[in-house]
């Protein structure tokens, strides 16, 4: 496996293991979740694809340009669109 490979599947493993503490953390205050985690999951690395897509990255090593990961991630401000677009996969659409 070359090294853009491994570097984008440990991304996607970060951003998976975020959202599920995220969910953990909504129903540990009593939250419901009504949409399969796979479905949750699939929904947020589509998520992170058109926004690598939508800033013109393509191919190998493009989801670590994703700027919604910044949302997703933390540690960087992100822009009020890709904390919408985070908000609106997890809070809006998915979790009641």
């Amino acid at each position: 496996m070359d090294d853009m490979a491994e570097v984008e599947i440990r991304v996607l493993r970060e951003v998976i293991d975020a959202v599920e503490e995220r969910l953990r953390a909504h129903e540990g205050g009593g939250g419901y979740v009504p949409a399969p985690r796979a479905q949750l999951y699939a929904a947020v690395i589509y998520a992170v694809l058109s926004s690598a897509r939508g800033c013109g990255y393509y191919g190998a090593g493009s989801l670590v340009h994703a700027p919604l990961l910044d949302e997703i991630l933390g540690g960087v401000e992100a822009n009020p669109w890709d904390t919408a677009v985070y908000a609106l996969v997890l809070d809006g659409a998915l979790i009641y």
